[in-house]
């Protein structure tokens, strides 16, 4: 993931002070585990922001109210800026004038997804990708246990009430539209909807993928496709019935 915080050179001054003028709208977290589609609706949101601050949703608009956030407790967060993160969100009790979007989707399929980008990209893309979603570096287990904390992630957000939060399946963001638009103050527009292209897995690899992640992939299945986040959804993950062991917890970050 390119960092948004430091790329574009001489214009992010100029962005950090343009993104400081006073807005109506609350900072928009996009949350999620990661490989799980959440730049769609990062990008839609932003548009809606660009669009609803400035009347016109041009490029250098939207560079404005985008962002990342990948360590949450100290990123100070604009109001009517839209941010991308990994993180959790036990930092942002207390904070005003900011609200989450969770999007999950096949925790199976994510690790998977992470599992081809050391060819695809590069080894150090991966130990990024670790770093944001505050894990030690485990590649080689990616497969044998929940080593990016997908369960912890959806524990952590779904049950958090410290600010709004909407948790959202990609495949149902379509049908949520409204409810979407409603909880940011934004009038979203997704693009039209377009069946993921099947990836090829090895067998074995596939195999394996599943044996880890399929059981939370059946607990999240049993979710409503959109609903606010409250401890009530977090607890139904709770129990760990997949190869996830304690050492998958925040402590070994």
């Amino acid at each position: 993931m390119e960092n948004e915080e430091t790329s574009g050179g001489i214009f992010h001054p100029l962005k950090e002070l343009a993104q400081k003028i006073p807005s109506q709208k609350d900072a928009i977290l996009v949350a999620s585990f990661g490989r799980a589609g959440s730049t769609l609706i990062y990008d839609a949101v932003n548009e809606a922001m660009a669009r609803s601050r400035f009347g016109i949703s041009a490029s250098a608009f939207q560079k404005i109210t985008r962002d990342v956030a990948m360590d949450l407790p100290n990123c100070e967060l604009r109001s009517g800026v839209v941010y991308k993160t990994h993180d959790y969100p036990d930092s942002l009790a207390g904070r005003q004038k900011v609200r989450g979007i969770f999007l999950f989707g096949s925790a199976e399929e994510a690790a998977l997804s992470v599992h081809a980008q050391k060819a695809a990209r590069s080894e150090d893309w991966v130990k990024l990708h670790f770093e944001h979603l505050r894990r030690p570096y485990r590649y080689d287990d990616l497969l044998q246990e929940d080593v990016l904390g997908f369960r912890d992630q959806c524990v952590a957000w779904m049950s958090f009430e410290g600010v709004p939060v909407l948790c959202l399946r990609y495949e149902g963001l379509w049908d949520n539209l409204d409810k979407i638009s409603e909880f940011c103050g934004l009038e979203v527009r997704l693009p039209e909807r377009r069946e993921r292209a099947p990836k090829k897995v090895e067998p074995e690899v596939l195999e394996r993928a599943r044996a880890v992640y399929g059981p939370l992939d059946d607990e999240l299945a049993k979710l409503p496709d959109c609903f606010v986040a409250s401890p009530e959804f977090g607890s139904r993950l709770k129990l760990r019935d997949v190869a996830d062991t304690s050492s998958n917890t925040k402590e070994s970050q």
